[in-house]
């Protein structure tokens, strides 16, 4: 079971990470053709319509994974854990929230008001248009470099081999 935990994990991040560069080239290249301002954002719309809930639904997977594939090695390492793996895994849990911070600012504060923007029929200009996905390009690369760092991160801890308890 714990290497499925462990798979489901190393996939869901995969999925996070692969929407969200996918995002930062659709910033790109969706717009590009449309006439106006209008269309530009109605195409962008989309796209976020179907990747704020990608998103999140990936990050939830990797927080409940995460937290199910640790769990037996607070077992069976008991005090020792804090000491042998406990401090590099705060690292990591530590650079795992800025990352979910900043993918839910990606995703409620900046997609997610385009997209009810859009749904609204409110009025956009190419300027405004602009710094909206200037804002949504840094946090989205932001967010990449970040999730990249914690990545690395987390290749650098050494779990120590454990006897783990059994299933119950």
């Amino acid at each position: 079971m714990e290497r499925l935990t462990v798979f489901v994990h190393v996939v869901a991040v995969s999925v996070f990470l692969g929407a969200t560069v996918m995002l930062g080239v659709a910033i790109e290249t969706l717009g590009a053709r449309a006439p106006d301002a209008f269309l530009r954002r109605q195409r962008y719309a989309a796209f976020f319509s179907a990747y704020n809930p990608l998103s999140i639904a990936a990050l939830g997977v990797i927080v409940m994974t995460g937290a199910w594939s640790i769990t037996p090695y607070k077992q069976g390492l008991g005090p020792a854990y804090f000491e042998q793996i406990g401090a590099a895994l705060a690292d990591k849990l530590m650079l795992a929230f800025v990352v979910i911070i900043s993918a839910t600012w990606v995703s409620f504060g900046i997609c997610h008001r385009l997209v009810r923007a859009d749904q609204g029929a409110l009025p956009v200009t190419d300027a405004q248009l602009r710094r909206f996905l200037l804002r949504l390009r840094v946090a989205v690369w932001m967010t990449v470099a970040l999730t990249v760092f914690t990545l690395w991160v987390a290749t650098g801890i050494h779990v120590p081999h454990v006897p783990l308890p059994p299933p119950q």
